[in-house]
């Protein structure tokens, strides 16, 4: 397992190191943005540690029941043909199932910090292939509630682990102006490959308003997926993330 520092370094570095080549050549031909923006999101799959699983099921009806609080930025440097990105999220997210008549009770809460560094090539004016180093830092607590059928007697087991990793991906974004004043940005992202997780993905949908000045606001519902595991040198270590985020974002914009 890759060490936190470590982690955030790798892509830090490789974000910088694009940032510094874009910023050095014609500067006066890039284009610079600063998003800053909340996102409600829930959490769906599963999440185990050693024996102890919790998994949580939502509908998309129990979606925005569910929705806790993230914070997010992002700043994002271009040009007719580069462009080089980077996407930090930081989410508190909960979430709780029932199982065998409601005699289980299992209670996750993790809390997710992520760094993504981006860099795209444009193919068209409105299509950009991406290319992406993702760090994912999870602290996740478990707790599963067992009551006996006769006695009523309440068994306790919880668990708690740290865990992180870094996911190459590949992607692709679309950006349809469709007024003088808004476009919509559709970006969707897949990666792993095994190489931190097994798989992960992302898809984010946004509305994005400026008009001729620095300030704008973005509306949009975004997506984040994993599917992380460890063996950890035997079943008592073993870890295991299938958890998909989902909700709704609102922000504003500041370009310059």
């Amino acid at each position: 397992m890759l060490r936190k520092t470590q982690s955030v370094t790798i892509v830090a570095t490789l974000l910088a190191a694009a940032t510094l080549v874009a910023t050095t050549a014609h500067a006066d031909e890039w284009r610079h943005t600063v998003f800053v923006y909340g996102m409600g999101a829930a959490l769906d799959g599963t999440a185990q540690v050693g024996p102890l699983e919790v998994p949580v099921d939502l509908s998309m009806s129990d979606v925005f029941d569910a929705l806790e609080l993230g914070a997010m930025a992002a700043y994002r440097i271009e040009n007719e043909t580069w462009s080089v990105t980077g996407d930090t999220t930081y989410m508190g997210l909960g979430g709780h199932s029932r199982t065998e008549g409601g005699r289980v009770k299992g209670d996750v809460d993790v809390d997710q910090f992520t760094l993504m560094g981006t860099v795209g090539r444009r193919l068209s004016e409105r299509f950009e292939l991406l290319f992406s180093l993702s760090y994912f830092n999870l602290s996740t607590d478990l707790q599963v509630d067992t009551t006996a059928p006769v006695s009523g007697e309440v068994t306790t087991r919880t668990a708690s682990v740290d865990v992180d990793w870094i996911d190459p991906m590949i992607g692709a974004h679309f950006e349809l102006p469709f007024h003088e004043d808004w476009k919509l940005n559709l970006r969707g992202d897949i990666g792993g490959f095994g190489v931190g997780s097994n798989f992960s993905y992302q898809a984010l949908v946004t509305l994005q308003w400026q008009s001729g000045g620095s300030v704008g606001a973005v509306f949009g519902y975004r997506l984040i997926g994993f599917d992380y595991e460890d063996d950890g040198g035997g079943s008592s270590h073993y870890e295991r993330f299938d958890l998909t985020e989902q909700g709704p974002l609102v922000g504003m914009t500041y370009r310059f």
